[in-house]
């Protein structure tokens, strides 16, 4: 997700239209001046993406009773986050472009993860060094998903840094890492080396930090929509550290359940950003009817994709418990794996000079 853009026009429409009229003749891929520096508008992004709810999570896990904390737990587990992994290998299949591109890779992948999983699943008869890797894999997976966002909204911004690209990755990078393997420091192996990392977390402080100066040092217009998703994503991090540093293990279980939510919200929002864009732009294959429609009809599709496979994954882990978990760590990983490809953005390739009336008589001569 890292590299995927956005190209957004400077002048949008005529000076002497209305705003409504502004906003049909842009189109969904060219914001209207209330819309510039934003995925897919104020409050959707405030809601979907930036996820500016998470504190209401995190209030209403740790105040309310465990039956609420079970059942936000249960929506998270169920129809948030299986889907939006599970939604990586449904683009997959549907969209023919990607696949067309690298099909070796895409083949080789999958068939090495099946094999790997199944083959120390049978070697073992546990899951336990899976959900190690899952983990670790996944931590690098959040990382990188929410600096490739934060990256969307700087292109959209059009606001000039004063990082160097490659720090500011590393700073965000590194500082949703360590917050995440501090998680599993502290549930593996709390006592001296808590104490020894509890001054590492003041330091850690000074990374996001460095990107927030930056960011409100060129402050534009457009930059509301990067700023409030730094602050907001930056902010349950901070959380987390904070519980940690304080130990508050019930509030940083809540935070951890809103910061599973939060990437899986983000995440299917952006899907759907791009499906849309893919399908105006017309860069969905004539073939894939279906995708196309999916495209043209997404919160509708996401919807009936969320029901169906939350319900599916409910019952099964009701009945299958451990081959449930096995289809879903294979899923993880193919979905860490593919991610890097999809939201890879390819380089244009030169088009083919056309041969001019005259050459082209020449050469039939």
């Amino acid at each position: 997700m890292t590299y995927l853009t956005q190209d957004v026009p400077q002048k949008t429409g005529s000076p002497d239209l209305l705003p409504n009229d502004q906003a049909r003749q842009a189109g969904p891929n060219k914001p209207t001046p209330s819309n510039r520096g934003w995925i897919l508008g104020p409050w959707l992004d405030l809601l979907l993406i930036s996820n500016v709810i998470w504190p209401l999570l995190v209030f209403f896990q740790h105040y309310d009773t465990l039956a609420g904390r079970m059942t936000i737990q249960f929506w998270q587990i169920y129809f948030i986050t299986t889907p939006h992994r599970w939604s990586t290998l449904a683009l997959v299949m549907l969209d023919r472009n990607p696949f067309r591109a690298r099909p070796r890779f895409f083949i080789a992948f999958a068939a090495m993860v099946v094999s790997l999983c199944v083959g120390i699943y049978i070697s073992t008869g546990a899951l336990t060094c899976l959900l190690a890797i899952d983990y670790l894999w996944n931590a690098w997976h959040f990382a990188a998903q929410h600096h490739g966002i934060y990256r969307i909204y700087g292109r959209l911004s059009h606001a000039p840094s004063l990082l160097p690209g490659w720090t500011e990755k590393w700073l965000l990078r590194s500082f949703l890492l360590y917050c995440i393997l501090r998680v599993a420091q502290v549930a593996i192996r709390p006592g001296a080396l808590s104490d020894a990392l509890s001054i590492t977390d003041w330091i850690a402080l000074a990374l996001p930090g460095m990107i927030l100066l930056d960011v409100l040092w060129n402050f534009n217009r457009q930059s509301l929509g990067r700023l409030t998703y730094l602050i907001s994503v930056t902010g349950l991090f901070l959380g987390m550290l904070w519980a940690i540093h304080n130990g508050h293990p019930a509030i940083l279980l809540a935070l951890t359940t809103a910061s599973a939510w939060f990437h899986a919200s983000e995440y299917l929002a952006v899907v759907g950003w791009r499906l849309q864009k893919q399908n105006s732009d017309g860069t969905i294959h004539s073939r894939d009817a279906a995708l196309k429609w999916i495209a043209s009809r997404w919160a509708v599709s996401l919807l009936i994709f969320m029901v169906i496979l939350g319900s599916c994954g409910w019952m099964l882990e009701s009945h299958f418990l451990e081959y449930w978990l096995l289809l879903n760590v294979i899923a993880a990983f193919l979905h860490y794996g593919y991610d890097g490809v999809l939201w890879k953005k390819q380089s244009p390739k030169t088009p083919p000079v056309p041969e001019t009336i005259g050459s082209s008589s020449s050469s039939r001569a």
